[in-house]
């Protein structure tokens, strides 16, 4: 269980500046990590205004990459409601973990999160995250409740979910193979207790910890970290194990204000109603789709245009798929 138990409660990308609400939940597609330890201890125990974090004793070990599904058939009938699956692989080990999730104008909840070996099933009850935007010192708590498998053992479980946006300021990291970090974050903490029942009542706890770095300007999750205490008596265990884990890169990363190719820029961003595109005269555009983070198709535009109405959707990250004479180009844009 030691092993498999922080992959489980590794979550997810949220968007802040400062103290404006968190937008969205979900990390950017194709997102790439560097699993890390620290020579030093990695002390996130204040929260409030105006933080400083140095996290510059770093390491690298492996690396992760975050992509996203639609779920299967089988997997909605296992874990019902669900609309996003993110799998977070590992490179060197090969290890993968899955969380389910559900989206529901806003409301972000876990369905499900499986491992090797470990399966949590929140079908009686799905853990609330919360409603998005979310609001900087905001709290939300909800009842959570469900069956477990772990290798030959099948239980229930039952406890709490509790999350808040709890703390802003300066990230600093120290450069893990793309370049060091420092820039204004928000942080979101979730934290989950659960009672586990195999046979008797109560015949473990799990408490696991969880904060989650976002960068001010575009709301990519630039560190993230998970410790998981786990205690069973009856067999034996009393372990507390952490991982951390520092972004390295996204197709999705590049800043919408650098000069490509095409010369293709979205003004502004963030925007409000109308986003404008900015391209080169000699490279036309034939059509473009919008998606959210999740991969959900949102609009798509079959003619040439230079603007796009962006007023009905929901405050969030999105991406423009652009479609021109000289290919395709992924655009991020921020809907305030």
């Amino acid at each position: 269980m030691k092993t498999k138990l922080p992959f489980l409660f590794m979550l997810f990308t949220v968007f802040t500046f400062g103290q404006t609400p968190i937008n969205s939940f979900y990390s950017l597609p194709e997102s790439s990590f560097a699993v890390v330890t620290s020579s030093t201890a990695v002390d996130q125990s204040a929260s409030g205004a105006n933080l400083t974090w140095n996290f510059t004793n770093l390491s690298p070990v492996d690396t992760s990459l975050d992509t996203y599904s639609n779920p299967s058939s089988g997997e909605l009938i296992t874990y019902p409601g669900t609309t996003s699956v993110l799998t977070i692989t590992e490179n060197v080990t090969g290890a993968s973990s899955k969380i389910f999730s559900r989206n529901v104008a806003g409301q972000v909840s876990l369905t499900a999160a499986e491992s090797a070996g470990l399966l949590l099933n929140y079908a009686s009850n799905n853990a609330v995250i919360g409603t998005f935007p979310l609001n900087y010192n905001s709290p939300n708590s909800d009842a959570v409740a469900g069956t477990f498998n772990f290798d030959t053992y099948t239980g229930a479980f039952s406890g709490t979910i509790n999350t808040i946006a709890d703390a802003y300021g300066t990230l600093n990291i120290n450069d893990l193979g793309e370049g060091a970090y420092s820039g204004a974050v928000t942080r979101l903490k979730i934290v989950q207790n659960l009672n586990l029942t195999y046979m008797i009542p109560n015949v473990g706890t799990v408490e696991q910890i969880s904060y989650y770095y976002y960068d001010a300007n575009d709301g990519t999750l630039i560190f993230r970290t998970s410790t998981v205490h786990v205690l069973v008596s009856l067999a034996g265990i009393n372990e507390t194990t952490t991982i951390m884990e520092s972004f390295l890169s996204s197709p999705l990363s590049i800043s919408n204000n650098q000069v490509t190719s095409t010369d293709i820029k979205l003004i502004p961003n963030p925007v409000e109603d109308v986003v404008n595109i900015s391209i080169n005269q000699n490279n036309p555009i034939r059509y473009a789709t919008i998606t959210d983070i999740s991969g959900r198709r949102i609009l798509t535009i079959n003619e040439s245009f230079a603007s796009i109405s962006v007023s009905n959707l929901q405050a969030g990250i999105y991406i423009a798929n652009i479609t021109t004479d000289n290919g395709v180009y992924t655009k991020k844009f921020l809907k305030k």
